[in-house]
């Protein structure tokens, strides 16, 4: 029987409550955030978050923030923790931004985790890696840190480059970034890699 087809938009407030139970079930709570923010960042730019749904129910979701250069900097070095770099959020119009990304998460007791992970950074990809002449926001640089395995992996799967390791939130994290047009060239070798295969 196939399955659903994965849907992913931005996240709206009523998406917040079925957030927050992922965010609950497989982080800590040093990590828990509190619904009243999300639901003020979403008013503000609803692109910071961008859910994965199956008929009209979430099934994981990534969260970024645009950051100037030096505040991204900070965060990715442990100068400064994710609650401070929330007041210095940029918007997506601005020139020159670098992307940090705060979340990514699915339901991992669901068969089809796999499936959503794919559809999310598929999105991440179409919304967030800069191509010439798109309207894609002006990202010099994408960066996050892991406190997971499954988020150490998604970074190197996706060749960030690591960049060392700081204690957040009482554990120790591993920091990764890349430049964005690391990325776009990755795509490209990977969909003429997908072309000659349907040549061959």
């Amino acid at each position: 029987m196939n399955q659903p087809a994965c849907k992913v938009e931005c996240a709206r407030s009523k998406d917040i409550p079925a957030m927050l139970r992922l965010e609950k079930r497989y982080f800590a709570s040093c990590w828990h955030s509190e619904a009243a923010f999300i639901h003020k960042l979403i008013e503000k730019d609803p692109m910071m978050f961008r859910v994965c749904k199956i008929d009209g129910e979430v099934r994981g979701y990534y969260w970024v923030i645009p950051l100037e250069h030096s505040v991204w900097q900070k965060v990715l070095t442990g100068e400064m923790n994710e609650n401070e770099a929330m007041h210095h959020i940029k918007s997506f119009a601005d020139p020159d931004l670098y992307l940090y990304i705060c979340s990514v998460i699915v339901d991992l007791d669901d068969k089809q985790h796999k499936q959503y992970t794919r559809a999310l950074v598929r999105d991440f990809g179409r919304n967030f890696v800069r191509q010439q002449g798109t309207d894609s926001p002006d990202i010099n640089a994408i960066g996050a840190f892991t406190i997971s395995e499954g988020g150490r992996r998604l970074m190197e799967r996706s060749h960030f480059n690591y960049r060392g390791s700081f204690k957040a939130g009482g554990q120790s994290v591993r920091s990764y970034a890349i430049k964005c047009s690391a990325l776009v060239q990755q795509a490209a070798a990977a969909r003429r890699t997908l072309l000659q295969k349907k040549i061959a």
